[in-house]
């Protein structure tokens, strides 16, 4: 068990440490990175450095930045207390990142995924749909989840219009139930970037028929995440971040997450009237105005105001 000594912590002075990601490396072995001024660093080899300096004989190995979220230590305070460890401090060199990692999704296997519809006012306009007086959530499966880099794939069955969507992702860092908007922020662990790719044509369908439209929204590949967690306490307002998607270089989608109708506080509260969110779970938290159609060979790059850049790069299959 990591104990941080909070009296000697200063987040002042975080700059230095702020973006978590998971990584493999060597073909088959899992870590933890995180990015700082001075490069990315194993953060896996890191805790157990750290561990072993605060008499931990048997250190916990933590491989994965899901698991570190579920255990409660995705925090800029937990973390800046490993980095700034003596032990860890004078191992630095050994603990650089290797420049072939691959980098895998920050959340792999979320419980379940939460997509909020109908956000911000102009993309309800854009859509023709009405503005909602209550949050509207729908559910996305959680083995369309995708990381940095990883292509997004079309079904060679699908030839009808496909959409990208830039979203702010929040990650749930613990048990969350009947939470008041005032505290909701206190059971988030990070954000992160999320693009909440839809079979547009296909929701429009099923929505006609009367159909739930979950297919459109929950094709393998569908649900790109990443790169990046940044803890939530260093985030200083969540609400007021600049998101921007472009394709192929040109800008679709920009925006601010302060002209979403519901905050996250909001958010939050009313999806935890319904159902009980988990360490990990992912909220997708709506789009702007601005979504527009992708094809094969398109690269889609996602940019939030200090959550960094998420590219991926759409492929059709039989093309």
């Amino acid at each position: 068990i990591i104990t941080i000594h909070r009296s000697h912590l200063s987040l002042k002075n975080y700059g230095d440490i702020m973006k978590l990601f998971s990584y493999t490396y060597n073909n088959d072995l899992f870590a933890i990175g995180a990015e700082t001024d001075n490069g990315s660093l194993n953060l896996s080899s890191a805790l157990e450095i750290y561990q072993k300096a605060q008499g931990s004989k048997n250190p916990i190995q933590i491989p994965f930045l899901q698991m570190l979220v579920e255990m409660g230590y995705c925090s800029g305070e937990v973390i800046k207390a490993v980095m700034d460890e003596p032990w860890v401090t004078s191992k630095k060199r050994d603990l650089e990142v290797p420049e072939d990692a691959v980098i895998n999704p920050p959340i792999s296997r979320p419980s379940k995924i939460i997509c909020i519809g109908r956000n911000y006012k102009a993309h309800a306009e854009e859509l023709k749909h009405s503005i909602p007086e209550e949050p509207v959530f729908f559910a996305k499966a959680p083995s369309a989840v995708i990381g940095h880099k990883q292509d997004i794939i079309i079904p060679s069955w699908l030839n009808t219009r496909v959409d990208h969507e830039a979203e702010l992702g929040i990650i749930i860092g613990k048990q969350a139930k009947n939470v008041t908007e005032d505290n909701a922020l206190d059971y988030v662990a990070g954000f992160t970037i999320v693009n909440d790719i839809t079979a547009r044509e296909m929701q429009k369908t099923d929505i006609k028929n009367g159909n739930p439209w979950f297919p459109s929204k929950s094709i393998d590949t569908f649900m790109p995440v990443g790169p990046f967690i940044v803890p939530a306490d260093v985030i200083e307002n969540p609400d007021n971040l600049e998101i921007e998607l472009k394709v192929n270089n040109e800008t679709r989608q920009k925006a601010s997450t302060k002209d979403m109708i519901f905050n996250i506080g909001r958010i939050i509260s009313y999806i935890t009237k319904f159902m009980t969110l988990e360490p990990g779970d992912i909220i997708a938290t709506g789009t702007p105005e601005g979504v527009s159609p992708v094809k094969h060979g398109d690269v889609i790059d996602i940019s939030i105001s200090g959550l960094g850049t998420l590219t991926n790069k759409v492929i059709q299959q039989g093309l």
